[in-house]
């Protein structure tokens, strides 16, 4: 990102910049309200903070989460905003990659997340595991969320 300094007309390249905070906050956006996902396998490690965390079932961690209810085919969009409370501060987007998912019965069904981090959901109804994954130089960071399509 290049820009302008008002006071001193001084032009910066901020593009290799390092992101040095805690683990991203991942929320959604459904129609009207926000939902935040919870964190799950988490490894993540810069100069402000280490994080570590492991789970065993990820499915069975899930769906014990309060439930997501979601109407088919309903766009979404996937926000990740800097955790001030861990470490905040520096790009959570230079060179991160972000892939979603829905697991159900251990079947996986990859959503296509648009260049807006827009997806949909599918057509089909039921229970679903919302597994987000944010990869990044600092590590990775799962999120999940029990979803219902309705």
């Amino acid at each position: 990102m290049i820009y302008s300094d008002e006071n001193t007309s001084q032009v910066e390249d901020k593009i290799g910049e390092v992101y040095d905070g805690g683990v991203p906050i991942a929320q959604l956006y459904i129609d009207n309200s926000n939902v935040t996902l919870t964190e799950a396998n988490i490894n993540w490690d810069t100069a402000s903070i280490s994080a570590q965390r492991t789970i065993e079932d990820i499915e069975e961690y899930g769906l014990s989460l309060n439930a997501i209810d979601v109407s088919s085919g309903s766009k979404v969009l996937l926000d990740f905003t800097e955790n001030l409370e861990n470490g905040g501060g520096g790009d959570i987007w230079a060179d991160s990659k972000i892939t979603v998912s829905l697991l159900k019965d251990n079947e996986r069904i990859e959503l296509e997340l648009d260049e807006s981090r827009e997806f949909n959901f599918p057509k089909n109804t039921g229970n679903y595991l919302l597994e987000v994954e944010f990869v990044h130089p600092a590590g990775k960071a799962q999120y999940v969320g029990n979803v219902i399509i309705h």
